[in-house]
This record gives C-alpha cells, sequence and structure tokens, in this order.
C-alpha cells in the first residue's frame, strides 16, 4: 500500500477518486500549500499533482518537497494540449506524466508501476548495503599517512564534485568512501556500491542506468539502475579503471549534466546523487596508453585523494589488528582480547602485500587457531613469521651470524645496529621490533657512544 499526496483542488480530486475507485492506497488531499507539513512529506512516497497548481509552475516544489524526502516519486498531470509541459516535466525528473481530464486506465496503470519502482527500489537497497558494518566511525588514523588522508576527507565532505580515491588494492577504499558519505550532508540517505571490475560491460552498463522492459533479449521487466536508486544519496564506483570505453562516455555525459537514459527509453530522467570513484591502479598511464578517456579523468582528477599503503601507516597496524580481533571475535565464538608477546611487533614489521585487508584476514585466522583468551605468536601464518623474524640472514647448520667469541653485550649492540640499518634510523620502529620501548633505546645507544 502506497502512502500518496495528492495537490489538487477538490474538482481535481473528485476526478482522482472517481479514476482510484479500488482504494487501496493511504491518500491525503491537500487542497493549498498550506496544508503541507514535514512529517506528511517524509512519510509518503508519491504525489500526484498539477503542472499549474496554485497558478504557477509546481516543479519548483517538486525539488523543495525532494530536499525533505529524496525518494519522493511525482505524477504530474498536464493540459492535454501542452505538449512542452509533459516535455519539462519528464525532464525535471517527473516519475510519470498524465493528462488531464484523468484517464482512469492510465491513472491505475501509472500508480501500478510507482509501486513497483518502489517495491525494486527497496530490494536494490536491501542488497547493497555498506561494506564496512561500522561504516559511520571514523577509519583509524594514528600514522601521519591516514592523518593526512583523513583531513582531506573532511575538506571534501561537503563538496557537490566527484572525488577520486587512489590505492592499492586492500587499502580501504570501500571504508574510506561509505565513512565520506557518513560525514557528508547526505549521510541520512543511502549509500549504494558497484565493482565496475566484477562485472562485463553490458551488464554493468545496465546495472548503472537500468533499462525499460524489452530493451534487449531477456529484458522483461524494467529494471531501474543503481545511479537512480541513489537519488538523493551516494553512488560508490569501484574499479573505474575497469570501465569500457562506451560506459566511460556515458558516464561523463551524466557527471555533466546529472541526467541518464534507461537503456531502451527515451525519456531522460535528472538524478541528484553524489559520485566517489576509486581505481586501484594510477589513471594518468592509462590515459597515456588510450585506456582512458583524458576527458574523464580530468572531470574524476579534481580532487584526488591517495590512500596509503598499510606498510606506509605502520603505526596504525596495532590499532586495526585489535578492531579486527574486537570485531570477529564474537563472530567466531571466542573470547579472545589480547595478543601475547612478539605478535603486534611481528605484524608491525610484516611488508602487507594485501595491505589492510590481508591483516584483517590474518587476524580472523588466528582468531580460529589460538586455543586461549589471547593471540600468540604460533597462530600467525608460518611465511608472515618467517619474512619478520630474520629476512635477510640464513643460518647454515653450526654456524652464527655474530664472532664466535662475541660477548653478549657485543651480540646486542651488533643486532642493535643491524636493526636500526634496516629502518634507516628510524628509532619508533627500530624498538618496536627489538621488542623495547624508545627510551631503553635511547639509553643503550647513549651507553655506546659513551663507551
Amino acid at each position: 500500500m502506497l502512502s500518496i499526496i495528492f495537490l489538487g483542488s477538490d474538482q481535481d480530486f473528485q476526478n482522482f477518486s472517481a479514476g482510484n475507485s479500488e482504494n487501496i492506497h493511504k491518500i491525503t488531499h491537500v487542497a493549498h500549500s498550506e496544508g503541507l507539513n514535514n512529517d506528511l512529506i517524509r512519510n509518503s512516497e508519491l504525489i500526484l499533482l498539477s503542472y499549474e497548481w496554485e497558478s504557477q509552475n509546481s516543479l519548483p516544489l517538486c525539488h523543495q518537497l525532494r530536499q525533505l524526502n529524496p525518494h519522493l516519486l511525482f505524477i504530474l498531470l498536464v493540459d492535454s494540449h501542452q505538449a512542452d509541459q509533459a516535455i519539462e516535466a519528464f525532464h525535471s525528473g517527473a516519475f510519470d506524466v498524465l493528462s488531464k481530464p484523468l484517464n482512469p486506465l492510465a491513472l491505475t496503470s501509472s500508480i501500478k508501476k510507482s509501486e513497483n519502482f518502489i517495491a525494486h527500489r527497496a530490494y536494490i537497497y536491501s542488497q547493497k548495503q555498506p561494506l564496512e558494518q561500522n561504516a559511520g566511525e571514523p577509519p583509524i588514523a594514528v600514522s601521519t599517512n591516514m592523518r593526512r588522508t583523513l583531513t582531506l576527507l573532511h575538506q571534501i565532505a561537503d563538496k557537490e564534485i566527484p572525488t577520486l580515491l587512489n590505492g592499492e588494492t586492500g587499502t580501504g577504499k570501500s571504508v574510506i568512501a561509505s565513512y565520506l558519505h557518513s560525514i557528508s550532508p547526505r549521510k541520512h540517505a543511502h549509500f549504494l556500491t558497484v565493482n565496475c571490475g566484477a562485472l562485463s560491460p553490458s551488464l554493468l552498463e545496465s546495472e548503472l542506468f537500468g533499462h525499460e522492459k524489452g530493451a534487449f533479449t531477456g529484458a522483461l521487466n524494467r529494471r531501474v539502475g543503481l545511479l537512480e536508486a541513489a537519488d538523493g544519496g551516494t553512488l560508490f564506483l569501484d574499479e573505474i579503471n575497469s570501465a569500457s570505453p562506451e560506459l566511460q562516455i556515458r558516464l561523463l555525459q551524466f557527471i555533466q549534466d546529472r541526467k541518464l537514459l534507461r537503456i531502451g527509453s527515451r525519456n531522460e530522467i535528472t538524478v541528484d546523487v553524489r559520485l566517489i570513484f576509486a581505481s586501484n591502479q594510477p589513471l594518468r598511464p592509462l590515459v597515456e596508453a588510450g585506456q582512458f578517456r583524458e576527458d574523464l579523468y580530468f572531470r574524476l582528477n579534481v580532487f584526488p585523494i591517495d590512500l596509503p599503503a598499510l606498510r606506509e601507516r605502520a603505526e596504525d597496524i596495532s590499532h586495526l589488528a585489535a578492531r579486527f580481533m574486537f570485531k570477529h571475535a564474537p563472530k567466531l565464538g571466542k573470547t579472545v582480547n589480547s595478543c601475547g608477546p612478539g605478535v603486534l611487533n611481528t605484524l608491525q614489521n610484516y611488508h602487507w602485500p594485501g595491505n589492510v585487508r590481508e591483516l584483517e584476514n590474518v587476524m580472523q585466522r588466528a582468531l580460529i587457531l589460538c586455543e586461549n583468551e589471547r593471540i600468540e605468536l604460533k597462530d600467525l601464518p608460518a611465511e608472515i613469521v618467517a619474512k619478520v623474524t630474520h629476512p635477510d640472514i640464513k643460518f647454515e647448520k653450526n654456524s652464527s651470524p655474530f664472532p664466535d667469541d662475541a660477548t653478549l653485550a657485543e651480540v646486542e649492540k651488533i643486532w642493535i645496529r643491524k636493526i636500526l640499518s634496516k629502518y634507516d634510523g628510524n628509532k619508533l620502529r627500530a624498538s618496536k621490533a627489538l621488542g623495547i620501548n624508545q627510551t631503553t633505546l635511547w639509553r643503550k645507544l647513549k651507553t655506546e657512544d659513551e663507551n
């Protein structure tokens, strides 16, 4: 059952009621604009009104009402001899246009189509939820690199321009996109996402722009695209570098005028949606190779944001590991609440080719393997422990990396210098790799210099 507002005179409402004799929907008649209130608008799904209501063009009113409820559908009633009114109404985003006097069959058909549209839109929303459960929670940003990224996100949050996220696979671009939506003025509307690299070109075009019934073989019903379904909210297009040349042209046109055509349709639809794009490889080389349109690149590259690889934000690793541990432990039936000696040092000093996604997978695996209430070094993958412990020293049988007659103090001195060299003199990372705090490392170096 739809919640419908009918904006019009008593006579128009009588004509409408006669054509809607089934009376299966909740209908509120509002004769004058003073009768509209915010609660009524927010709780309604469909509005029927005359193109000229209260002796003026009603399209500006439609735009105002959409500010209160971005998901409202509009059916405009126009004079049968005013074709230009119908064209203007469609270009302004009307769901349907009916001519007066109302034809009962046409009215019933239009309301039924709007009901199907709303049901299909609800299905899309139910299938397209944000990827991160705590999407509104600020990303962890202890490191300088990540703090810089977070600052840029807040600078762009209320700016209605395309945003491009650049970063390696697994750096958390989808989480960042969802967070950007959550701090934007559109945060109360839906956030939808599509991976351009996961669908064939033809399927991706249909997924984004939708299609009409019979537009191609297998198109048995009208399908609403994600651009249209995200009206009023945000759409995140991941791996935009995988988009076909044909889709790049359509996206460029949509960005320029915010209008789209469903496949097989001749009626343009105006859509108000924020676009966030992401690429897992630099777009400039693709432009130079002729694989990505230069004009689209310039449109997307207005405000690029680079996401650092996990190895470039080592200070965040222990915090991320803790977040993943507390996130997944209850799901896996574990009461784990800490990490044993060496675990965090090992995680911080691993190279992480799979970035944040790899870290989350490692923490889930460790939670499954751990036997007590904390994760131990033995619960981490062997290849990670092996690469971190002694990445550039090979122990032969009966051999040692230190002189045979070296004292314990000399072994410590050699090893500290080696670790400092490995991290280019960075005392913070060196102290973590050695398993001591910075004060202890500073004291040992000072003692060494004095001797």
